[in-house]
């Protein structure tokens, strides 16, 4: 239901150029904000397998040390 409101929505807006400038600025805020999530999970998940590596005392040089 709310694809297709969205859809009859960005038909009735592209009708006017004001209703179109309003879609371009809208479909760029989304592509920006998709990118930085997808970076930041990214990112994340890359963190993730870091700490865990140096809470365990980090790696085989550790247990060379002992």
């Amino acid at each position: 239901m709310k694809k297709l409101f969205k859809l009859l929505l960005a038909r009735r807006l592209a009708g006017t150029p004001l209703g179109l400038a309003a879609l371009a600025a809208g479909w760029l805020l989304a592509r920006r904000k998709r990118r930085r999530r997808a970076y930041e999970a990214e990112r994340e998940s890359a963190h993730v397998g870091h700490r865990s590596r140096t809470a365990r005392g980090g790696g085989p040089r550790a247990s060379a040390r002992r």
